[in-house]
């Protein structure tokens, strides 16, 4: 993580059987800033009618998907699934109750050092 966001965040990572498991959590409040799932295969399906917004990764355009909470509906959701081998994608997923505060942890997950994604 990005050495300004160590002063705001703190990771939390799980290695479960066959998987990468990380959160980004907030120190003062304890909520999570966004999560990623490092594994073979994903149970998130991107559908085209979803895509929000595009973004960059590595000089590759990737898309964000918007997502819902049927209990929460101001709640901004965010999706990213990167296929970056052939048998590997992380999976990217974030909440925010404003656009500021989701533009930011968007910015900072495109920051880390993760792979380039690859064509499917």
């Amino acid at each position: 993580m990005p050495a300004e966001a160590g002063e705001t965040l703190r990771w939390e990572v799980v290695r479960p059987p066959g998987m990468l498991f990380c959160r980004a959590i907030g120190i003062t409040d304890g909520t999570e800033a966004f999560a990623l799932t490092v594994s073979r295969e994903s149970p998130f399906k991107p559908r085209r009618g979803n895509r929000a917004e595009t973004a960059v990764l590595n000089g590759r355009e990737v898309w964000w998907y918007r997502a819902e909470l049927p209990n929460q509906p101001s709640l901004l959701i965010r999706e990213m699934l990167i296929r970056f081998a052939e048998d590997g994608v992380i999976h990217v997923s974030l909440r925010a109750n404003d656009a500021e505060t989701l533009a930011q942890h968007q910015q900072l997950v495109l920051s880390l050092a993760l792979p380039g994604p690859i064509d499917d």
